[in-house]
């Protein structure tokens, strides 16, 4: 027991060191201030995905989520124990479509093998100059893939994200990236979490190059019973100030191969929206290895959008070592 607390005070400290150091190496200006609204590039990055995490306000770096953890936190892939592919589909605003694709694999000895694209789409924009002419018209279009690994040392998740980031307005340009999270078990009721995303090269269109939306997150969840989960996330980004995030879930037992979660939670990135922003609301279904979520994420003013997931389990099953 003596041993293991060394070992996870020692995991925490050069994680720590790891988070101190990138945080430095991203920002030379101010850290956690409204004043740096605007000031990163690749927006979309920030939009999160999947419909259970939507439901639960978003604070999932510390929870079990299934190949959506490669967004999230890449480290709790390594909870899975079964090859899995998962798509999400978000009903954005006007004609924009917001996608998610995703596939991993477990191995028994090499830990967790994943990749997944993320892909917003805006339409057709007409292109109008200064004088108010239209000159036709042009479609932007944002992307990122993810190549994803996760293994387990004991009570110890680990794992990272390498990603190649594309955007497209009339021109284009790209970065690449690199998210790391870790995950550690207290027991089989609590966990808590550190994540790095978005640490990488600026994107640069015509002459100015912007940085990306750098983030580091500490999270935590408890089973209050073993069919109720909370969690909470706290968010330190290079270009906003800090904001919470809180989840909730509570799972029935609808039968041998069948079960129905319910959610709620709390997004405070979307507080200063004027309106209905607060909560977010969801439930989940599961059939043996199928599982369907919805939520509904409301903007204020802006409108309301909902999302829509769906992922599979297959194949022989397996721990990862």
């Amino acid at each position: 027991m003596t041993a293991n607390i060394k070992q996870f005070k020692l995991y925490i400290i050069c994680f720590i060191n790891l988070s101190l150091f990138l945080l430095l190496s991203s920002t030379s200006d101010a850290f956690l201030s409204k004043e740096n609204i605007g000031t990163t590039s690749a927006q979309f990055l920030k939009l999160g995905i999947g419909a259970k995490s939507a439901g639960l306000g978003n604070a999932v770096s510390s929870v079990c989520n299934g190949s959506e953890s490669i967004y999230w936190n890449p480290s709790n892939l390594a909870y899975l124990n079964q090859k899995e592919f998962s798509f999400s589909h978000t009903m954005w605003f006007e004609d924009i479509n917001y996608e998610w694709l995703a596939f991993a694999m477990p191995t028994d000895k090499y830990g967790v093998f994943a990749v997944a694209v993320q892909y917003v789409s805006y339409g057709n924009l007409d292109k109008i100059d200064n004088v108010g002419v239209n000159n036709g018209s042009f479609s932007p279009i944002d992307m990122a893939v993810y190549l994803s690994y996760a293994n387990r040392y004991k009570q110890f998740n680990f794992g990272g994200n390498l990603k190649y980031i594309y955007s497209k307005i009339e021109n284009s340009a790209s970065a690449v990236a690199i998210d790391l999270g870790t995950n550690y078990d207290f027991n089989n009721k609590t966990s808590i979490a550190a994540v790095i995303s978005n640490f990488g090269t600026d994107m640069k269109f015509n002459n100015e190059a912007e940085p990306l939306p750098f983030l580091f997150k500490l999270g935590g969840s408890h089973f209050i019973t073993n069919d109720w989960l909370v969690a909470l996330d706290l968010n330190f980004p290079k270009d906003n100030e800090l904001y919470i995030n809180l989840g909730t879930e509570y799972m029935i037992v609808a039968g041998d191969n069948t079960d129905f979660s319910i959610r709620a939670g709390y997004d405070g990135r979307n507080k200063d929206i004027p309106g209905l922003n607060w909560i977010n609301l969801g439930f989940g279904i599961r059939y043996l290895d199928y599982v369907v979520d919805y939520a509904f994420v409301p903007y204020g003013e802006i409108g309301m959008t909902h999302r829509l997931s769906f992922s599979i389990k297959f194949g022989e099953k397996t721990e990862v070592k």
